[in-house]
């Protein structure tokens, strides 16, 4: 039997980065505004998934890397 090596896509964002959700008609609390990359999980489905938040809400979301894009603000 050969090896089976299993492909690790790389994360694009990381821990602390600030990006934008992509809203869907799916989502039980609206999206808006800016989020804060918490933490990398592991991928679902084959999307690398993550676990963001946003200062106005008590809660954390987990999202699919293609709902998000790169906050263009500067967070420094």
């Amino acid at each position: 039997m050969g090896n089976i090596q299993k492909v690790v896509k790389p994360y694009k964002f990381s821990i602390g980065q600030h990006v934008v959700v992509s809203a869907t008609r799916f989502d039980r609390v609206p999206v808006a505004g800016t989020f804060k990359i918490m933490a990398l999980l592991p991928a679902e489905a084959g999307e690398q998934q993550y676990r963001i938040k946003n200062d106005r809400e008590a809660f954390e979301r987990r999202v699919g890397e293609s709902r998000l894009t790169l906050a263009n603000r500067d967070f420094r």
